[in-house]
């Protein structure tokens, strides 16, 4: 079995200013309900995207999946999850799970 680590490319969009707070305390701290919780959102969002060319998503989703498009369609085991996981981790900085626009769009 392989294993390796993800590293998504900010060029498709303008999420330079969210790689600085990857590594900050706050990931390392999270439960890991809130990560899992994260991660189904992530995949629900994927579906979406890859999916649904009527749905539009928000642009944090939208920059994130093009950035990552290779990681998330990968037939190479665990590079499609090590991406679904750094997506999660960059969207607590950027998402609010709780807020009624995001629950009324996210059906986990």
């Amino acid at each position: 079995m392989f294993n390796g680590t993800v590293t998504l490319r900010w060029s498709a969009g303008n999420l330079n200013r969210l790689t600085n707070d990857l590594h900050s305390p706050v990931h390392y701290d999270l439960d890991v309900l809130e990560m899992e919780e994260r991660e189904k959102v992530v995949k629900h969002m994927w579906d979406a995207y890859s999916n649904s060319r009527q749905i539009r998503l928000p642009r944090f989703w939208q920059e994130a999946f093009e950035a990552a498009y290779e990681e998330l369609t990968s037939d190479v085991p665990g590079v499609k999850e090590d991406a679904i996981t750094e997506i999660a981790e960059m969207s607590i900085r950027s998402v609010d799970l709780y807020h009624p626009r995001i629950q009324s769009m996210v059906r986990v």
